[in-house]
């Protein structure tokens, strides 16, 4: 693993440790949260219920993990806070603005598979598409626009920005080494997790083991429902274009998912899962050592080849369940070694031109590399206790 934590958390953290417990009692409530989202965005909270009694539960699950830092639980504030807001903000503007609900998020493109297969590096290539659009990080972080309701306060482009430039400037100053494993830029395509109101990403930065229980047991409609709403309110008042989405965690999502949006096409990923496992273990590490004490890579291996085998597998399911027209392959080693050409088979299969424009902004992604550490990233499945042949087990036959 190729990522250091900064010499200055551990400190800090011992700093703040004396105060989580007063500051947990007071600013980090629930009901805090809420009231800081009302006085953030100028607007009042209607009813809406099941989604705040949810976010408890992701909030109770996070306040009672044990080895979580101080640092991480003021990292859990800030993400439970801002999705709150932006809920508030969502409700808001449908209220005063219905039609942006009768928007048709027509025939969107989800790129998932098991992480660390090429979902990013497809993402940020199929984006490419003169007819495409994938939201950038400062979008996602702050998706909805003014409702133009009275009192509320206004956050302009600038703003957005902002948040999105802290976000990924903390990161490097937390993990130096982060952006080798996954390189993020406030004005480039990202994840679109960080519009689902609930995930298995946040097992990724502390281990949640009753949150993990409660959201592998639930219908995880409701969730793609709040999903489509955000990518209406990003294309309200401009032009349409074709949404191309990504994120490893919908593979076990895929029923909830094609539910809700019926015309979409998944376009699956695939690599050795030894190797996927392998990384995806470095990128947990490195996010849980982010945030929580006693860290062990070992428990990090076992738990998440549980979670992505069981995920690849109800994925298969459902494609079985599906026709062949919702379902494009896109393999690693067809990927990595003719991107150009992966991305051209792919359009056209999804029925659109891959014209000159698009070929050439293709082209010019691929010549990119935004990887911070030359030296790449370096992984081994021996340091998370697992083999390949365990590996290979779990999965089973393709």
């Amino acid at each position: 693993m190729n990522v250091r934590q900064a010499w200055w958390l551990n400190p800090v953290n011992a700093l703040l440790d004396p105060l989580g417990k007063r500051f947990g009692a007071s600013g980090g409530t629930f009901d805090a949260m809420l009231r800081e989202a009302s006085a953030r965005s100028g607007l009042p909270w209607p009813s809406d219920e099941p989604f705040l009694s949810e976010m408890r539960v992701l909030h109770d699950a996070w306040q009672a993990v044990p080895g979580l830092t101080p640092v991480g639980r003021i990292g859990l504030r800030s993400e439970i806070r801002r999705r709150l807001e932006t809920r508030l903000r969502m409700l808001h503007l449908l209220d005063a603005n219905p039609g942006v609900a009768a928007q048709p998020v027509e025939r969107p493109v989800f790129i998932t598979g098991l992480p660390r297969t090429g979902t990013t590096f497809g993402h940020g290539l199929l984006a490419q598409h003169v007819r495409a659009r994938a939201p950038m990080l400062w979008e996602l972080l702050s998706p909805v626009p003014d409702t133009g309701r009275p009192g509320e306060r206004t956050v302009g482009r600038r703003e957005r920005l902002a948040l999105a430039r802290t976000l990924v400037r903390g990161m490097d100053a937390m993990g130096p080494g982060f952006q080798t494993i996954h390189p993020m830029h406030p004005l480039e395509p990202e994840e679109c997790v960080f519009l689902l109101p609930h995930g298995l990403f946040f097992h990724v930065r502390a281990a949640v083991p009753d949150y993990r229980t409660w959201i592998e047991g639930r219908d995880a409609t409701p969730d793609y429902v709040y999903l489509k709403q955000q990518l209406q309110a990003l294309q309200w008042k401009r032009p349409a274009r074709r949404w191309v989405l990504k994120s490893p965690l919908h593979l076990p999502n895929l029923d909830a998912l094609l539910r809700v949006f019926p015309d979409a096409v998944v376009v699956l990923t695939d690599r050795d899962p030894a190797r996927a496992m392998a990384s995806w273990a470095s990128l947990a590490e490195a996010g849980m050592r982010l945030h929580s004490d006693g860290v062990d890579p070992r428990w990090i291996g076992r738990e998440w080849l549980e979670i992505w085998a069981g995920a690849a597998e109800r994925a298969r399911r459902v494609r079985r369940g599906h026709g062949s027209e919702h379902f494009v392959d896109l393999p690693y080693d067809e990927l990595v070694p003719d991107p150009v050409g992966a991305a051209e088979r792919v359009w056209l299969g999804l029925g659109e031109e891959f014209d000159p424009d698009t070929r050439a902004r293709t082209l010019a992604y691929t010549r990119r590399d935004r990887r911070r550490n030359p030296g790449g990233h370096r992984y081994s499945l021996e340091r998370y206790g697992l083999t390949a042949e365990e590996v290979h087990a779990a999965f089973g036959p393709d």
